[in-house]
């Protein structure tokens, strides 16, 4: 269908990740398709179901609230740009609260953000550390490294000092190079801004001193992606999942790699799988699927997917279009098949 491929040029709808720009907003516009999304989990890895979270702003007034749903599953959908707070009240199934900060920054005042946010609940009696999904790394860092590290987090939290934030990381890594920490932050960091080419050896080193970090290896396959390195890619983000199966971006990320690369049967079981995790309200996956299906020549299917999109996504700028789309694949799903 080179109408539907047409029509993409126009969409020009990207993965809405941490990382990327969704087109379907005008990019001067506040973003309010954001997402926060996250695990709710004991320390032997059980999910919790039925867990009220609420989402604050900063002067800590309750904006939404949702509970988790069997799987441990939490999302909150169409925010706003901002710093938000993610609360765990759990004290009636008998766990300690808990609070985590979140920052939904647009890079470049672009697109759209999504952030995972996972929790591990502990009892009151429970002093142990909780068993953690990615294995706690540790590093004998000399202390001047390690404040300049600290420094820079602060730094980077405040848009105004993030050019600070990333010379005082520099600092800290001329000290001492394997620095794991300072590797992921500069690595994550730059891939937030786009600079994919200075990202990749910083985040290839953090993978080489700690191999099983999440974050690195997804941050490098959205760098590797963005470069056309898509076999190198596909190779990160499956680490990704492997080391966090429950993980929206990751999971749709290596669908998204996969479509491109092949074999196409993984790429709709990670696409699926993503749109799974967020219960069918993940915008991104219904258009990836619905260009998998195209590819193939599951013209109805395709259809199918678009429809979903519009259901999930009904404010989308392109909706008259994309149901012209849908029209023709359904008459191209008529036709015989030669």
């Amino acid at each position: 269908m080179l109408a539907f491929l047409a029509l993409l040029v126009t969409v020009n709808l990207v993965s809405s990740s941490n990382f990327t720009q969704a087109g379907q907003q005008n990019p001067n516009a506040p973003s309010q398709q954001n997402m926060v999304s996250g695990h709710v989990t004991d320390d032997q890895h059980n999910s919790i179901a039925d867990i009220r979270v609420e989402l604050l702003n900063e002067v800590d007034s309750v904006l939404q609230t949702v509970k988790t749903n069997g799987s441990g599953l939490f999302i909150f959908r169409r925010l706003s740009d901002g710093t938000f707070q993610v609360r765990i009240q759990a004290s009636d199934k008998g766990y300690v609260a808990q609070t985590k900060r979140v920052d939904l920054a647009r890079p470049l005042g672009f697109g759209a953000v999504s952030e995972e946010v996972d929790f591990v609940l502990l009892r009151p009696n429970n002093n142990a550390e909780p068993t953690k999904r990615e294995v706690v790394f540790v590093q004998d860092v000399p202390e001047q490294a390690r404040k300049l590290y600290q420094r820079a987090a602060q730094l980077l939290q405040q848009p105004d000092k993030r050019e600070e934030g990333l010379a005082t990381l520099r600092s800290a890594l001329e000290i001492y190079p394997q620095y794991f920490d300072a590797l992921d932050l500069m690595g994550t960091e730059q891939v937030k801004q786009y600079q994919y080419d200075a990202a990749i050896p910083i985040l290839t080193r953090a993978v080489e001193v700690n191999a099983k970090s999440y974050s690195s290896w997804f941050a490098l396959g959205v760098a590797q992606y963005n470069l056309k390195q898509l076999p190198l890619a596909v190779e990160s983000f499956r680490r990704a999942v492997w080391l966090k199966q429950n993980s929206v971006n990751a999971n749709l990320w290596l669908g998204i790699a996969l479509r491109q690369t092949g074999p196409v049967a993984d790429a709709e079981r990670y696409l699926k799988q993503a749109d799974q995790l967020t219960e069918s309200k993940l915008p991104d996956a219904h258009w990836q699927l619905a260009l998998l299906y195209n590819q193939l020549k599951r013209f109805n299917e395709a259809a199918d997917q678009l429809e979903i999109f519009l259901k999930v996504q009904p404010d989308s700028r392109d909706s008259e279009s994309i149901k012209k789309v849908i029209k023709r694949f359904r008459e191209q799903a008529q036709l015989p098949k030669r």
